[in-house]
């Protein structure tokens, strides 16, 4: 398996446009945010990475949302990805659209992520699968380079097994996009009515959400006979050890 944190620059694209289908793509994940983002609850949700920033999310309660990426327009915080100046414990919903697949450490993306997260947070993420059509052109050398075959694609079960190890609990997982996504034709529609009965695991997209879940250390009482004296009232004790026979012992 490779590492999740490269060194090297990678191509991002900075609006769906530039994604081959791009349009369709971001229509598809936009009816997913319908579906979801009524679930969601509280003050502040945050939208990371361009992509994202170009997403709606006005079906949730939550009306103060903020889109943070290193460039771009309609942009609230202009920051990088993986070192979110914001308190921690403070946001109750994030997104991200495609981010973790054009990152470089997406190790430290998640932990930022989950250090501001509110007990109970959301995370939607999108993202390519490479175990699909999408992901088999990327053994091609010339389509490396061009998107989106330049993405990282990890699979759902890694983004799974990370999500884990930080705490969370993913509630819904979700694929789509069962072609090659380079051009949409007659066949496009049957493709992806007979796809998805085959589930996420060869979708060349997938979408999942997930909750922060925080364990409260909570003190243990201590049990009342424990706080009872050894010793009570009543009870047989000498008033002289050194006392002798002839004396007699005091009860």
């Amino acid at each position: 398996m490779k590492p999740a944190k490269i060194n090297q620059a990678i191509i991002t694209p900075e609006n769906w446009s530039e994604l081959p289908m791009g349009d369709w793509l971001a229509m598809e994940i936009q009816h997913k945010l319908d579906e979801w983002c009524p679930l969601m609850f509280g003050y502040h949700l945050l939208k990371l990475g361009t992509l994202s920033s170009q997403l709606s999310c006005a079906a949730s309660s939550i009306r103060h949302q903020c889109a943070v990426a290193p460039e771009g327009a309609s942009l609230g915080i202009i920051a990088d990805v993986d070192e979110l100046p914001i308190r921690s414990g403070s946001i109750d919903a994030c997104l991200l659209a495609h981010l973790l697949d054009f990152s470089s450490d997406p190790h430290q993306i998640l932990r930022e992520v989950e250090r501001v997260l509110t007990p109970d947070g959301w995370i939607i993420i999108s993202g390519f699968n490479p175990y699909s059509l999408v992901g088999l052109g990327r053994l091609l050398p010339n389509l490396r380079r061009r998107l989106p075959w330049s993405a990282r694609m990890f699979s759902p079960e890694r983004v799974l097994d990370w999500l884990h190890l930080l705490g969370f609990e993913v509630v819904h997982l979700e694929g789509f996009a069962y072609s090659t996504v380079t051009r949409r034709n007659r066949f496009h529609f049957w493709k992806e009515k007979t796809g998805r009965r085959c589930g996420y695991r060869f979708a060349s997209t997938y979408m999942l959400a997930a909750r922060k879940r925080t364990i409260p250390l909570t003190r243990i009482r201590e049990a009342a006979w424990l706080r009872r004296p050894v010793m009570v009232g009543g009870m047989a004790r000498l008033n002289n050890p050194a006392c002798t026979k002839s004396e007699g012992v005091n009860f």
